[in-house]
Order: C-alpha cells, then sequence, then structure tokens
C-alpha cells in the first residue's frame, strides 16, 4: 500500500482554500496529478465508448425494443447488485490499485469474448453477457475514482473537476460511437472490442506514475460489508436533506432510463435513419456535452447546485417530450434537441456527485457512492422494465413523451422538498 502523508494537515494551520472536502491540506500537486489521471482516462473512454456502441449497435441491428432495453438491463444488473459491496472494498483498500485492477479485468474479458466470436459462437446472448460483465468493472473502477477525487482535489474545485470528468465522458461520446460504428461495419464486431483493451492497458499505464492520498479505514474500523452498507445508509440519513434528494433523482431515473436506452432505436425506427444517423446523434450529444462540461468548468456551478439540478431536471424533461412529438421527417429537428438535451444533462450530472462529495465525511463516501449507485441501478431497472413490457407494442415515440412527463412531475415535486436545498449550505461539522 502507498502512502502520502503530505495532505494530513491540522485545519488550522493551513491556507482554508486549500483543504479537501475530507478538512486536510490538498497535496501541493494535486492538479499535475489530475491532469496525469485524466489523460489516461481519456484513452480507456473513448476505447470504452467505441467497444459498448459496437455491442450496442449489434443489439439494435434487431430492430427490437425489447433487446435494446435487456442490454441496457444487463448493463444496470450488476450495478444494482455489486455497487454496495464495490463501495465497501474502496472505502477499505487503496482505490488507485482498484481502478487499475477493473481495468485490467475488462482488458481480460474483452480477451476472452473476441476468442469466442473467432470460433464463430457469437449471439444476442453473448453480447448481452459481455455487457454485464464489462459493467462489474466499471462499477468499481467509478466508485473507486469518484471516492478518490475529494481526498485529493480542494473543495472548491470539486464541480470543475466533476465537470471535467463528464468532460472526458463526453469527449469520448463524440467520436466513440461513430468508431464503433465505423469499425463494427468494415471489420466486425471481434476487432471493434479490442481498442477497449489498448485503452486499458493506457489508462493502467499512466496510473502507475502517480500518487492517490490514502482514504482506507484502519483495521478497528473494518467490519462486514452488511454493516459497512447500513453505515452508508445512516451517513445518509443522517445528513438532512440528502434523503428525499436520493429518492427525487431515482424516481428522475425510473422515467430518463427508458428513453436513453432507446436513443438508438428512435433514430432507426422512429426517424428511418442508418449507421450515419446513428453516430451523428451520439456525436452532437458528447459535443454539445463537452461544451457544457467546459462552460460549468469555467463557471463552477455557483453555489445553489440542488436549485442547479432541478431546473436542468425540468428543461430536460421539456426536450425529452418534445423529441417525441416530432414527425418520422424531422429528423435534424431531434438531432438539434439532442444536442439541447446533452447541456441540460451537464448541468445535472457534474453537481450531482459534488453536492454528495461536499456533503459526506471521505471515510464514508465510498459506501455513500455505493448505496446511491445501487438505487439508482434498481430505479433504472424499474422504468427499464415497464419499457420493455410496452415497447414493442407503442412504440418508441410514446415512450419519450412518457419519460418526459414523468421527468417533469417529479421537477415540480422537488421544490415542494424545502430540504434538498439544505444540502447547498454545507457546515464545517460535515466534515468531520
Amino acid at each position: 500500500m502507498e502512502h502520502n502523508n503530505e495532505q494530513i494537515t491540522p485545519t488550522d494551520t493551513i491556507d482554508s482554500s486549500r483543504l479537501t472536502a475530507s478538512g486536510v491540506e490538498a497535496p501541493r500537486d494535486w492538479m499535475k496529478t489530475v491532469g496525469i489521471v485524466f489523460s489516461g482516462q481519456i484513452f480507456s473512454l473513448l476505447s470504452s465508448a467505441a467497444a459498448g456502441f459496437a455491442l450496442i449497435w449489434y443489439l439494435t441491428q434487431t430492430g427490437s425494443a425489447l433487446i435494446l432495453i435487456l442490454g441496457t438491463i444487463f448493463y444496470l444488473l450488476p450495478m444494482a447488485l455489486l455497487s454496495p459491496i464495490a463501495g465497501s472494498i474502496v472505502d477499505r483498500y487503496n482505490r488507485k490499485h482498484i481502478m487499475i485492477a477493473a481495468d485490467l479485468f475488462i482488458a481480460a474479458v474483452t480477451v476472452l469474448m473476441i476468442v469466442i466470436i473467432i470460433l464463430g459462437k457469437e449471439s444476442v446472448l453473448l453480447v448481452l453477457i459481455m455487457i454485464a460483465i464489462r459493467s462489474l468493472g466499471q462499477v468499481f473502477h467509478y466508485t473507486a475514482m469518484s471516492a478518490a477525487m475529494p481526498l485529493l482535489v480542494p473543495e472548491k474545485h470539486l464541480v470543475r473537476v466533476s465537470s471535467m470528468t463528464s468532460g472526458l465522458a463526453a469527449a469520448g461520446n463524440i467520436v466513440g460511437p461513430a468508431l464503433g460504428i465505423l469499425l463494427f461495419e468494415l471489420v466486425g464486431l471481434e476487432l471493434a472490442l479490442s481498442t477497449d483493451i489498448l485503452g486499458a492497458l493506457i489508462a493502467c499505464s499512466v496510473l502507475f506514475f502517480v500518487r492517490i492520498p490514502e482514504g482506507q479505514m484502519t483495521k478497528e474500523e473494518q467490519t462486514k460489508v452488511i454493516d459497512e452498507m447500513k453505515d452508508g445508509i445512516r451517513a445518509i440519513r443522517n445528513k438532512e436533506g440528502m434523503v428525499p434528494f436520493f429518492v427525487a433523482v431515482a424516481i428522475a431515473c425510473v422515467f430518463f432510463m427508458p428513453m436513453a436506452a432507446l436513443f438508438p432505436l428512435m433514430t432507426v425506427e422512429h426517424f428511418n435513419g442508418g449507421g450515419f444517423h446513428a453516430a451523428a446523434i451520439e456525436a452532437v450529444w458528447g459535443g454539445c456535452f463537452l461544451a457544457g462540461t467546459v462552460a460549468l468548468g469555467i463557471w463552477g456551478g455557483g453555489k445553489r447546485l440542488t436549485l442547479l439540478i432541478r431546473i436542468s431536471l425540468g428543461a430536460c424533461a421539456l426536450i425529452v417530450m418534445v423529441c417525441g412529438l416530432l414527425p418520422p421527417t424531422a429528423f435534424w429537428w431531434f438531432f438539434a434537441l439532442t444536442g439541447l438535451m446533452a447541456i441540460t444533462g451537464v448541468l445535472f450530472d457534474a453537481p450531482l456527485i459534488a453536492v454528495i462529495q461536499k456533503n459526506i465525511a471521505p471515510d464514508k463516501l465510498g459506501r455513500v457512492l455505493s448505496v446511491f449507485n445501487s438505487l439508482l441501478s434498481v430505479a433504472s431497472l424499474v422504468g427499464l422494465g415497464l419499457a420493455g413490457a410496452v415497447g414493442d407494442i407503442i412504440g418508441v415515440a410514446p415512450i419519450f413523451v412518457i419519460s418526459g412527463i414523468g421527468m417533469f412531475i417529479v421537477f415540480a415535486i422537488t421544490f415542494l422538498l424545502p430540504k434538498i436545498a439544505k444540502l447547498d449550505k454545507l457546515g464545517d461539522e460535515d466534515k468531520k
């Protein structure tokens, strides 16, 4: 295990602007460390986007909303089941090592799948299983990276760094889907997947050159996983406003995920598009998401992050409803609205994690994030299950309309819950 004692400094002897969310001094080279980590992650995210969309494009060829929704369910189910365990492990062990192990796991599984495809065993079931196994590694990687940032980054920069993380994902989504479709059409699924192996190896190599501050529990603090899960839930319940905040976001996911899962099918089935149109939609989403993260990174999000999150949810709801009402000939309107939807996504997603990071003590953060991820995964599965049952019957466009209406109702209800706004008023006692 690596230890970096440089950041353990009494809070009353240092500049408060350099304090992390844990109340200790950020490492002097924290910006350099974040830059190096992100330089490796961009390769991982780009390759993962290409490989992941190649898998989704394979499922889209079936023309079935149910099959496409099953792909998302197989992706989310490991998150729902394993996020609490992942959070416990992240709080218990070295977070950098967990990120490396997760990337190497995904690379190894990808090699196995490529071999199976070469042997002529390619099938929808194999693709679904591959999506689920890739998700296992991503659960641990995402939780470890999210829990590491508050130990490394000064608190006042958390939203900016969160927006940078979202921006990296957006950058991957600009090129990744188009690359995935291109490789799928030109050289087949197995070579499209091979990009993920290269990206994972680059990301792991870069992580070897950085030192990330420790945040593990002592042996005395280590308990059973189930007890740590309960501890995470207690940390959520003990922070005023966090429970209604979590519930509101979860219900919003019930309505959002069916629409998000059916985006490629909306392009192909409703607007009669092909690979070019699907890639264009993913590119405009990624491009606008990236532009939004740059703007948010410069701005910082302001002090009322929960208000920003709620307004963004309402705006996204209206855009989704309009998309569902467009006629089949209005693809380029759908293209433009997708860009606007991506911007609302930035303003919702990046501040979301920052609110949690600022209100939960770092030694509990991994567990809380895992509970949060599990909650969202279960909520998403509920929405996907309902959409899967009726998707092939009512069509894709009506699901967009229903999703938009549901999200708007959640948006309206959140303004009847004043405790949510209290999460913006972080006190010193919350860091202890």
